[in-house]
């Protein structure tokens, strides 16, 4: 869903991107910057919504300015996408699967499997 201003909230269980309780589970606040035509950036977000995780997902295309906030949240990284969790930076595509693959995904999430 967009919320106009190139902000989407996107959930494998369609919720709310805000840490949150359910089904007895503390659920991350979980965000990503991305563009629309970048594959990593799919691939990221495919890889939360089939860990259920509720994400707010930033186009900094459609809102050019968020880009400079990107850069300055992700330590001068330019590329997208670049993910948050509770507000810690894991990076972008690459990194969030080899945390999955690490096992270290899920705790991250705060339960969401």
């Amino acid at each position: 869903m967009d919320d106009g201003g190139g902000v989407t909230i996107s959930s494998g269980v369609r919720g709310s991107a805000d840490a949150k309780q359910e089904g007895g589970f503390r659920m991350a606040k979980v965000e990503i910057y991305s563009s629309m035509f970048c594959p990593y950036c799919h691939r990221a977000k495919r890889l939360l919504e089939s860990k259920g995780a509720a994400f707010e997902e930033i186009d900094v295309d459609a809102e050019p300015l968020r880009r400079r906030e990107m850069v300055e949240r992700a330590g001068g990284k330019r590329t997208v996408p670049q993910i948050f969790i509770d507000g810690q930076h894991v990076g972008g595509c690459d990194e969030i699967h080899a945390l999955d693959r690490k096992g270290e995904l899920d705790p991250l999430l705060g339960g969401a499997a």
